[in-house]
């Protein structure tokens, strides 16, 4: 969760105020104007109004939950702690949801489509909705995923949850919010991190001999704080809360810079203390301060990879894409050649609508991926990676118009996760992005019915018996239309069975397309006896005017 390693997440911030320390943000020895607290909504004070629209057309504001207790997840179906929360967050809808409580859940960062093939997908429970302007994101500053707040029923915020929300710790927010109280998180884990941080000691005068080897030892203590939270895991009762930590390192960093701007001569000082006014002004959001600040750094180090992050980070804030671009193309440079970098390269020239680079950069990056699994057959890491890789370059692909290539990408994500063992930690969800994905390209495609199948994920299947094989078949159309699915090349004696609104059909069934155009359908290959083998079954959709097919 390291705020300059994350390609599109800066630091959320807590409710402390922290002072400024110099007049002039932009002047070599001062640190940023600190704002009377830090950024995004405080717990304890109004919750800023909203109105979002749902995936299914309905708009919904903040005054739309007024006299209910309100639990608001913002999430992506990108991310991976979102999706790993999403069972517990469906378990808590059914069990914290009543005439007083409501849940919403927001994507911030994703078109419709995408996030509707997510929805069906997993039966999600409670209304989804898009943001487009990404006025939700600014006035909660969403910067993390996921985030959760929740707002009692007069319109306060009573908690603001950075990372995974387990059950009872979502009950707890719940009955907080009930009884009109603020929520505070604590654990031995985030108690450590209070205490590493508070025991940090900045010289402020004197010998720059003692001054200079501290202010590095509370960088030193600032990241080694940054790596604690990475440990945190509020399943196992060591939650942290970022929000509070990333103000005490503020307030420790804010010292450091002091410290150091009155003594700072030498080049490699210089840096540090630029470095750190830029990480200070990335807390507070000041893109433009960051900017300089970590320019400064570079014109003095020009390879610290750190600020090159730093810089590219608040480039991309800026909208300089092409900044943004250049700094990526130098951390690229200074390091070993590796999947993971040629990806971040591959997003930062889609984002500088260089898409020719991109898609470039893409293959590199998919090419590396294959030479890397070959060269250890079978082994999960490698795999992962490269199907990975896949997987964004079939997103940048798809947000470039190149839906045929976007398609192939998808389909090469399908085929590599089928290579990793089942109870892998990417192999459900690499799975269930790429179809979704596929779906996600099916319907913005008007009238066209497609279909895609993958092995099924998440729980049993009600009354499934042992040895089936089981899929979960998407077909995505237009609404209210009659499809027709039937099956071909079944092995002898075995059932191939449709199972879709508590009714099972076997090798064919005809359904009518739902009004969100997307029908999730459990299909299943029951075999005649525990020995038996089943070879490629496919599976086929007609509309009346075209079909499609798709093969387990």
């Amino acid at each position: 969760m390291h705020r300059l390693a994350a390609s599109v997440l800066v630091a959320a911030l807590a409710s402390a105020a922290l002072p400024a320390l110099a007049d002039d943000p932009a002047a070599p020895g001062a640190a940023p104007d600190a704002p009377a607290v830090l950024t995004g909504p405080q717990v304890g004070k109004p919750a800023p109004d909203f109105t979002v629209t749902t995936i299914d057309g309905k708009t919904l504001s903040l005054a739309s939950f007024r006299g209910k207790t309100l639990v608001i997840n913002a999430w992506a179906t990108w991310c991976p702690p979102c999706r790993q929360e999403m069972p517990d967050l469906i378990h808590s809808y059914a069990t914290l949801s009543k005439d007083d409580v409501a849940f919403l859940g927001i994507d911030t960062t994703e078109e419709a489509p995408i996030v509707r093939a997510y929805a069906v997908a997993k039966g999600l429970p409670y209304p989804q909705a898009v943001e487009g302007v990404k006025a939700f994101a600014k006035s909660y500053d969403v910067q993390y995923f996921p985030t959760t707040f929740v707002i009692d029923p007069q319109g306060i915020l009573r908690a603001r949850n950075i990372d995974v929300v387990v059950p009872a710790q979502l009950a707890g927010f719940v009955a907080d919010a009930r009884a009109g109280r603020n929520s505070v998180s604590v654990s031995p884990l985030q108690l450590k991190i209070d205490e590493l941080l508070a025991s940090a000691t900045v010289v402020d005068g004197g010998d720059p001999s003692v001054v200079v080897p501290s202010v590095r030892n509370a960088a030193k203590t600032i990241k080694k704080a940054e790596d604690m939270l990475d440990d945190g895991d509020a399943a196992k009762g060591t939650a942290t809360d970022l929000l509070r930590t990333h103000a005490e390192e503020a307030t420790l960093r804010d010292r450091a810079i002091a410290a150091l701007a009155r003594v700072a001569v030498t080049d490699a000082d210089k840096a540090l203390l630029a470095k750190l006014q830029g990480d200070a002004a990335i807390d507070r959001e000041q893109w433009q301060v960051a900017y300089d600040r970590y320019t400064a750094a570079l014109a003095l180090d020009p390879k610290d990879e750190e600020s090159l992050g730093g810089l590219a980070l608040s480039a991309g804030r800026l909208e300089r894409y092409a900044d943004a671009v250049a700094a990526d193309e130098k951390l690229l440079a200074l390091q070993p050649p590796s999947v993971d970098a040629l990806v971040g390269l591959g997003l930062a020239y889609a984002k500088a609508d260089r898409y020719p680079d991109a898609y470039a950069t893409f293959d590199k990056a998919t090419k590396l991926g294959k030479e890397q699994a070959d060269l250890k057959p079978g082994a999960a890491g490698p795999i992962r990676k490269l199907a990975w890789a896949y997987l964004y370059a079939g997103r940048t692909l798809a947000k470039g118009g190149e839906k045929d290539r976007a398609r192939a990408a998808f389909e090469s994500v399908l085929a590599w996760t089928a290579k990793l063992p089942a109870d892998d930690v990417r192999h459900d969800m690499y799975f269930e992005e790429g179809q979704e994905a596929i779906v996600a390209l099916d319907l913005t495609s008007p009238g066209r019915t497609a279909i895609s199948l993958v092995p099924w994920t998440g729980p049993e299947l009600p009354g499934s018996i042992p040895n089936t094989l089981k899929y979960r078949l998407v077909v995505a159309g237009a609404a209210g239309k009659s499809i027709n699915l039937s099956t071909a090349d079944v092995p002898k004696g075995w059932v191939a069975s449709f199972c879709s609104d508590r009714v099972c059909s076997p090798f064919k069934v005809a359904l009518l397309v739902p009004a969100d155009g997307v029908k999730v359908i459990e299909f299943q290959l029951v075999p005649p006896d525990a020995k038996a083998k089943s070879g490629k079954v496919r599976v086929t959709v007609t509309d009346g005017t075209n079909s499609a097919s798709a093969t387990t």
